[in-house]
């Protein structure tokens, strides 16, 4: 794995794999050259604040300790359950906020194509487009999160990178709002979670693409996204510190299985905890890097599963509970065999979510489809009209939740 470093601790005989910048920006020919003299040294610590190292190809051994990033070391952490309060009500109705919730998606996906496009291309990272686009998210997901929790399910196979952020930003945000989250706290969470890949804008396109191909040195060098952006952010003045911490620690484990430093749950903050299970559960539900999508009530049954080995488990506990048994976006079929999208749940009885019905008992499109409210057909003996039998596949009724959720969305509730 190869080792950032900052230029001032180069010595002759290393091998310089990556620049913070990119070559053509450098005045070296080739990309990657083992150091051979004093001006290689100089000119590198001219134009660069780090670069990374490959131990593998260089001439002499490289210490670990010359990282340019500094790592986490052992802390005693403050117990998960002394940050849980109570969450304040929604603000609105899911109704009212699904128009604007909408246009706001719609926007922040931009932003964030320009903000990583930008890094890509080697430019600075806009902070202050960065703290805009949270901030909006964090204002709408005060005021009611299921609408962006609903737009998040919509899958975006052209540009999956852009769409996991958005995702996985607005899952922790959800996540810290339920955990009773301050403003400022979740503020501070959302830019962490939005930027925690940012690093994959210095991976091979062709190892992101094929992924699920991967030779063993490939994987390797994705795992480097971890370091790539914590120096990435590390160097970007106006981030809060926490930002630096979930980019490099995303992928570390309760159990230190993680990369990339093996790090235990003792020695990762709850803002990474947070960000490591939206990550986990976007990945597995969306089906990033080519493999195929797994739907919500099972990803949630494995992450429950792993929740003493990967995760901290009093977080899984709460994240289920946050997205509830049949999570926003679910496809499910009712007692009276219609078929329908949850398009929102009821905190206090998250069993009876509100429900785009889509087919009709014979499995024919409902058109219009009509939004009912499950809730409202309780009754004092537990007799319901409606209620939910079982969680199915959408391709299995050729549901396109796109299509539903962005053209035919009505706001009228039967």
């Amino acid at each position: 794995m190869k080792v950032m470093i900052d230029p001032k601790h180069l010595q002759k005989g290393m091998y310089v794999a990556e620049l913070d910048r990119p070559w053509l920006e450098s005045p070296f020919l080739f990309q990657g050259f083992r150091i051979t003299n004093v001006d290689e040294l100089e000119q590198l610590e001219k134009i660069c604040e780090y670069v990374f190292v490959d131990p593998e190809k260089s001439a002499i051994p490289v210490p670990a300790n010359l990282s340019a990033i500094p790592m986490r070391s052992k802390v005693n952490r403050v117990k998960t359950s002394t940050y849980i309060k109570p969450a304040v009500a929604f603000q609105t109705t899911f109704e009212q906020e699904y128009p604007r919730a909408r246009e706001m998606y719609n926007l922040t996906k931009d932003n964030v194509t320009n903000i990583f496009g930008d890094v890509r291309l080697g430019r600075s990272l806009d902070v202050a487009e960065v703290k805009y686009t949270v901030t909006s998210l964090v204002d709408s997901i005060m005021r009611h999160p299921d609408a962006l929790l609903l737009l998040g399910t919509l899958q975006d196979k052209n540009n999956q990178a852009v769409s996991h952020a958005v995702n996985v930003c607005t899952l922790s945000i959800t996540f810290g709002r339920f955990l009773g989250f301050s403003k400022k706290e979740l503020t501070e969470l959302g830019m962490g979670a939005l930027l925690h890949d940012i690093g994959e804008t210095k991976i091979p396109k062709e190892i992101l693409e094929n992924f699920a191909n991967c030779s063993t040195e490939d994987i390797k060098t994705f795992q480097d996204h971890t370091t790539y952006g914590a120096a990435i952010l590390h160097n970007t003045k106006g981030l809060p510190e926490t930002t630096i911490a979930i980019a490099r620690d995303h992928h570390e484990r309760a159990n230190g299985s993680g990369y990339p430093q093996s790090l235990n749950v003792d020695q990762l903050d709850i803002f990474t905890m947070i960000v490591a299970i939206a990550d986990v559960y976007d990945n597995v539900t969306t089906g990033m890097y080519g493999k195929p999508p797994v739907s919500c009530t099972e990803t949630l049954k494995n992450i429950y599963v792993w929740r003493e080995d990967l995760f901290d488990a009093l977080l899984v506990e709460k994240f289920i509970q946050c997205l509830g048994i049949y999570p926003v976006g679910t496809v499910v079929e009712l007692s009276t065999g219609e078929v329908g999208i949850v398009i929102t749940n009821n905190p206090e009885t998250r069993l009876f979510p509100k429900v785009l019905l889509v087919r009709d008992k014979e499995k024919r499109p409902i058109d219009p489809p009509k939004i009912i409210n499950l809730d409202i057909f309780r009754t004092e003996d537990n007799k319901h009209k409606y209620e939910i039998t079982r969680v199915v596949q959408a391709d299995n009724y050729g549901i396109d939740l796109r299509n539903y959720i962005l053209r035919e969305m009505p706001l009228q509730t039967a």
